[in-house]
């Protein structure tokens, strides 16, 4: 992200200018730092529950900047497979928090995950890949528009069933995101989307401005039946001083603040207002539980 040269305190205490330039809208960009926050809570909450045991299925490992950058414009009829045990991308594709707290535990109530276009966070990452591709060859066969989006990471596994996945999806133009994880500067992933035809970007894993700037993209190409989009989240390379030398990764809430201060967006009022609605909302569904 571009930061402007010059900032100055505002009123209630953040930083604000007024020269940045986005042509990401101001309320885009507030969505997406919203949802930033209510994924950060919503694991918090589960891993919470999950100490005391009122929660079956942990919660993935899957980055918040990822999660709001390249789930957040998903459409109903869009399929979503999070990565095994990942439940707060489901909260990006609009799932109300009842369902997913239902879903935990098993209850009933639970949501329906196939008529929300979900595949579900408890199978295995075989059969998430498996299902995945199930869809997007129906959504390419149906020239429907819609979109499949698959999350990954190295902790999945299924290394060998994602990279056919990515074979048959560039063979066939499938309307597929691959949105992978990693904690390796390795140019290989992106090496391999180019060689089975198709477009691979890697994003830092701690900026979600860039991973939404590519997701759009990434739609739109999918969408206009152009095939899938590998966009690889991971440290970004080592510094300018030398090999072995990693930037220092900045927390992508933290990351997001400054650059919403950099276009004076942000304040903490705002922040401490999202904060305390949606920890009433976390409060309500995690009751109803009891």
């Amino acid at each position: 992200m571009t930061k402007a040269r010059k900032t100055q305190k505002t009123t209630d205490g953040s930083l604000s200018t007024h020269n940045g330039f986005s042509l990401i809208s101001n309320e885009k960009l507030l969505e997406i730092y919203s949802m930033m926050l209510k994924c950060r809570m919503l694991e918090e909450r589960l891993h919470s529950l999950g100490r005391e045991g009122q929660s079956s299925l942990a919660h993935g490992s899957v980055h918040v900047a990822a999660i709001a950058g390249a789930a957040i414009d998903l459409k109903r009829g869009d399929t979503l497979a999070p990565s095994p045990g990942a439940i707060t991308p489901c909260l990006a594709k609009r799932v109300p928090l009842n369902a997913i707290f239902a879903s935990l535990n098993g209850q009933a109530a639970g949501p329906s995950f196939s008529s929300r276009n979900l595949i579900r966070p408890a199978l295995s990452a075989e059969k998430q890949i498996e299902r995945a591709m199930k869809a997007a060859i129906r959504c390419r066969a149906e020239r429907n528009s819609k979109v499949v989006a698959v999350f990954s990471s190295d902790a999945s596994g299924a290394a060998l069933e994602l990279e056919l996945a990515m074979k048959l999806a560039g063979k066939k133009k499938l309307p597929i995101l691959f949105v992978h994880e990693t904690n390796s500067e390795s140019d290989e992933p992106i090496l391999r989307a180019t060689e089975f035809g198709f477009p691979g970007v890697a994003v830092e894993d701690d900026d979600a401005v860039a991973i939404y700037r590519v997701t759009t993209e990434a739609l739109a190409h999918a969408r206009r039946g152009n095939g899938p989009t590998l966009i690889l989240c991971r440290p970004w390379p080592l510094s300018e001083k030398g090999k072995g030398r990693r930037r220092h990764a900045m927390h992508p809430i933290r990351k997001m603040e400054e650059y919403l201060a950099s276009k004076g967006l942000f304040s903490r009022s705002y922040k401490s207002k999202v904060v305390a609605e949606f920890d009433l909302e976390l409060d309500q569904a995690a009751n109803k539980l009891i």
